[in-house]
């Protein structure tokens, strides 16, 4: 698996936990866009994750659904933020953290421009509250997470085929 993949899956877990409640997520219902998936989940509907809603449209409760059964256009923002980090993680670089913050954030800016009128967003990275820092940074943590994790992981299996 990529790195960019791991990231975007922990990232998501991340967010699934905000809509924990006494081991329960909050359902998050969304309309499904990619028309294939649409037309494959309607063979599922009923169950679990998936229903249509009064206009016969297909929604996926994305709070109770893992990244890797997401519909591609629930995936996108968090596989385009995992690619940003992956990129910035092996790149070799030796970036200060208000340089990875400010990348972060700038990318995340180019794929939403509903934020560019945002008086607070629009902002660059240094400009920003430090509560929407944090959340940027937040990313780049989850990522260096999933990246040890793989060093580890292919070390350990390295050491067994030893």
């Amino acid at each position: 698996m990529r790195l960019s993949e791991q990231i975007a899956s922990q990232l998501h877990e991340k967010w699934r936990q905000t809509r924990l409640s006494n081991g329960v997520y909050e359902p998050r219902w969304k309309k499904v866009k990619d028309a294939g998936f649409a037309e494959r989940a309607k063979m599922n509907i009923g169950g679990g994750n998936l229903r249509t809603n009064d206009n016969g449209e297909v929604e996926i409760d994305i709070a109770n659904t893992s990244y890797f059964d997401l519909s591609p256009d629930w995936q996108a923002e968090n596989k385009a933020a995992g690619e940003v980090i992956e990129r910035i993680i092996l790149s070799g670089k030796d970036y200060t953290i208000d340089e990875v913050g400010e990348i972060i954030h700038s990318e995340w800016l180019k794929r939403n421009d509903w934020a560019k009128d945002d008086p607070i967003l629009s902002q660059p990275f240094a400009k920003l509250p430090v509560s929407e820092q944090r959340k940027d940074l937040e990313q780049y943590e989850v990522g260096l997470a999933a990246y040890e994790e793989m060093v580890k992981e292919n070390k350990n299996a390295q050491v067994e085929h030893e």
